[in-house]
């Protein structure tokens, strides 16, 4: 039944003009993206650079999950973790009536995201450029600190920018949206990594006991791999009635609520989000002359190498995982949407008991979800407090987490594609002339 299903996905997407369109526009901003995170920036001290991303552990995750990758200094190397940090921004403030966000138009809103996330890149990148940059005589910016700092950190923005235009331009006319470019970077960089752990392990130090401790990790990988794929495929499925249609049909309509309901949003937001607030502190600390006792503190306590830092971290991702849990499903519009179409759930009233059902549903299982998140991303930092080397496995934990929700989002992205051509006979306006 699997190759069957497969089969006629893989037909559907050959046959049908717009899935090919789609195809065609996704392939097209693949490649932009694969030339522009080759396009490395200069002016740059490698050595500073390594240095920045050992000691600055938030600063290369959240590059890492989110499309960039400071290791490579390119022109994407940012992410789209400013662009993330601002829909965050974004989303506090329309929170308050006050300031009446929701009254504008999509294209006003849209500009002020887009100037939100250029102001939050900028910071981001003259933070890091002024770590990293080298000036000498015989460099490609001959210039002083501050304005090679300057340009790399335009140039740095100018390439989040167009990031983030792209992955919108993916959602509007692709497959897959942002999240098919954060997978291109996520493989990236996990194929980084492996390639470093092997090197390690099977040639320079190749011995009996690697082998076998090369074997223990592909294992366990591979059962984590499953652990993951079943927590965000698992789902609780709440029976509907349809007046009017066979109780045999009706059988098999329900409101499904997976298991995790936040997908990997939160680990990805959350984490962008804090290496924000200590890019924000470094800008502020350099420019507006903040006392050192306090920004070393405040430095501290947002350190995900530091208790407090870990629990403002655990307690950030349990936030996102409930707000964008509700996000995803709306109790409020579903029991609204059944209680116009006299959908029903059994020895439930329509309207707010329904809403109320929903909701507390929902509740449940965000809360597993919730330890889910919070269980894989916080206890690797944890035992990273008493063995630093462990802080390290955390980042490709995270990558594999990201990984399996976004592929298996696409993977429902398409199949939700294919069935909606698959009811051309409902379509009769839809095109099946060929590409």
């Amino acid at each position: 039944m699997y190759f069957l299903s497969m089969f006629k996905t893989l037909k559907t997407i050959f046959l049908e003009k717009q899935f090919r369109l789609k195809l065609f526009w996704t392939f097209l901003i693949l490649i932009i993206y694969e030339i522009g995170q080759n396009i490395l920036i200069p002016g740059i001290d490698k050595q500073k650079l390594t240095d920045l991303i050992d000691s600055q552990y938030a600063f290369n995750l959240a590059s890492s999950l989110t499309a960039g990758n400071l290791h490579q200094f390119s022109l994407f190397a940012l992410g789209l973790g400013p662009y993330m940090s601002a829909l965050i921004i974004w989303g506090a403030f329309s929170s308050f009536k006050s300031f009446q966000l929701d009254r504008l138009s999509k294209n006003k809103s849209h500009l002020l995201k887009m100037l939100i996330t250029t102001i939050i890149a900028f910071i981001q990148g003259f933070v890091i450029a002024q770590e990293v940059t080298t000036v000498s005589s015989d460099s490609v910016l001959n210039s002083t600190v501050f304005s090679a700092s300057f340009i790399i950190a335009i140039i740095l923005t100018i390439g989040s920018v167009y990031l983030s235009w792209l992955s919108d331009m993916n959602s509007e006319l692709g497959i897959g949206g942002p999240g098919l470019l954060i997978i291109a970077g996520l493989v990236s960089n996990l194929f980084s990594g492996i390639k470093i752990f092997f090197e390690e392990y099977l040639i320079y130090f190749f011995n009996f006991h690697s082998i076998v401790f090369v074997f223990v990790i592909i294992v366990g990988v591979y059962f984590l791999l499953m652990i993951m794929v079943f927590m965000y495929q698992a789902e609780y499925r709440i029976p509907v009635e349809h007046i009017m249609i066979s109780s045999e049909i009706s059988a098999d309509s329900y409101i499904s609520i997976k298991l995790v309901p936040a997908g990997a949003m939160p680990f990805m937001f959350g984490i962008s989000f804090f290496a924000f607030a200590r890019y924000l502190i470094l800008f502020l600390s350099s420019y507006f002359s903040l006392k050192n006792s306090l920004f070393d503190s405040l430095l501290k306590n947002i350190s995900l190498s530091h208790v407090n830092g870990i629990v403002l971290y655990l307690i950030v991702l349990s936030i996102l995982s409930f707000a964008f849990a509700f996000l995803n499903i709306n109790p409020g519009d579903i029991s609204e949407s059944m209680q116009k179409n006299g959908d029903y759930i059994i020895n439930v009233r329509p309207g707010k008991q329904t809403e109320g059902y929903i909701n507390l549903t929902l509740m449940r299982m965000s809360t597993i979800g919730t330890f889910y998140i919070d269980f894989i991303s916080v206890v690797p930092l944890i035992i990273g407090l008493y063995n630093p080397v462990f802080t390290n496995y955390a980042l490709y934990l995270g990558v594999l987490v990201t990984l399996v929700s976004m592929v298996l989002t696409i993977i429902d992205q398409v199949r939700a594609l294919t069935e909606k051509y698959n009811y051309d006979a409902l379509l009769p306006f839809f095109d099946k002339r060929g590409f």
